[in-house]
């Protein structure tokens, strides 16, 4: 497959490197979500077959002052990370290692907190799946 088409193949299955399949990139529809205001901006990694997620970044943003603002992770619905955002703009965590799925085939699930009336917020996430 060409580089940029929805799922991308690198490494080989004899030896070396690791099977790498990218299934979310920056931009891609499926690791972002910008819903209306006032609503939880929600980015699922669906569990693949035999494959771990691999998360590097994770980006948000509020467009103005969330009344209740937070980022939170989860790994087959145990909460791996949670953090309060309490102002408006961009902001990011990057994860070096990255925040690796502890099992194959399970949903990690990138959720950021509907920030109040008339306030919209926007989550993405940098990832990949692996084997």
């Amino acid at each position: 497959m060409a580089l940029g088409s929805k799922s991308n193949s690198l490494g080989s299955s004899s030896g070396g490197a690791p099977n790498v399949n990218i299934l979310a990139r920056p931009g891609a529809a499926g690791n972002v979500h910008e819903p209306a205001a006032n609503t939880a901006a929600v980015v699922t990694l669906a569990g693949v077959g035999a494959q771990r997620h691999n998360v590097t970044a994770v980006f948000w943003s509020y467009d103005a002052i969330p009344t209740a603002g937070s980022l939170t992770i989860t790994d087959a619905g145990a909460t791996v990370l949670k953090v309060d955002i309490p102002n408006e703009g961009v902001g990011f965590l990057p994860f070096k290692p990255p925040l690796q799925s502890t099992a194959v085939n399970t949903d990690m699930v990138a959720t950021l907190a509907g920030g109040g009336a008339g306030i919209s917020g926007i989550v993405s996430l940098h990832a990949w799946t692996e084997a």
